[in-house]
């Protein structure tokens, strides 16, 4: 019987510190998301972000910028990569509606010749709060998504297209808000995307390389449910090196 107890006490302790970690990690969720809501009132396109680097001369030679949310800032490749000089314009939380205003300003200027564009998920995952405007979420995140290609293109610059990539594992404290509709919404646009394929402009399933189950990005590439971890992103950089000397001109 005192075992018993003493089990039921164990059991107890651990569900209420089990508990209190999942309020943290809410509670610095929320902290962080009130604070980017401020960030985004301040300067909505995120404008700013990159401000100081404009006035600064682009690298010399065939130039790559890596363009998205922070997906693609995220991305540490090589100052060089496969004859290319890199530079990364990505902005962490924003969604395609954002990164289409910073085309005339984070791209053009530095008059690139592939821009790695990853972007769709921030639009995405608000569907877990606003489910009854799934389709419009979804429809306004390809047709951004189509505009900011065709900006780029537009600058000159050939696109490598990357789809979005899936989810990680979802954590025990978002869950309660989460909704399952999100990774069907990534699987909606990525099968639009293939229709954005044009001269200058190239697919990259990401998912190829992170979730070839088709289900999950896979343990070892997950940072968390949203991002990846630095052997993702070496694997991305891995598939995409020799793609990039098959571009056509």
């Amino acid at each position: 019987m005192a075992r018993s107890v003493q089990g039921l006490r164990l059991s107890l302790g651990l569900l209420v510190a089990a508990l209190c970690a999942s309020d943290g990690a809410l509670v610095r969720s929320n902290l962080g998301y009130f604070k980017n809501t401020l960030d985004i009132r301040l300067d909505p396109a995120g404008l700013k972000v990159y401000r100081a680097a404009r006035s600064q001369p682009p690298p010399k030679g065939p130039l790559l910028v890596f363009f998205g949310d922070s997906r693609a800032l995220m991305w540490n490749a090589p100052p060089e990569l496969a004859g290319y000089e890199t530079v990364n314009r990505g902005i962490g939380n924003q969604t395609t509606a954002q990164i289409l205003l910073r085309v005339g300003e984070d791209v053009a200027p530095l008059r690139p010749s592939v821009v790695v564009l990853e972007a769709g998920v921030n639009d995405l995952k608000s569907i877990a709060e606003f489910r009854s405007r799934e389709d419009e979420i979804v429809s306004d995140c390809e047709a951004n998504i189509a505009t900011i290609v065709e900006g780029c293109r537009k600058t000159g610059a050939r696109v490598v297209l990357l789809s979005v990539f899936d989810l990680g594992d979802v954590p025990l404290w978002r869950q309660p808000f989460w909704s399952d509709e999100v990774g069907k919404s990534i699987a909606r646009v990525n099968a639009y995307l293939p229709s954005l394929v044009r001269d200058g402009v190239v697919l990259f399933d990401a998912n190829e390389v992170l979730a070839p189950n088709g289900d999950r990005v896979l343990p070892p590439f997950q940072l968390d449910y949203l991002h990846l971890s630095s052997v993702g992103y070496q694997a991305l950089t891995e598939r995409l090196t020799p793609l990039l000397p098959r571009l056509p001109q």
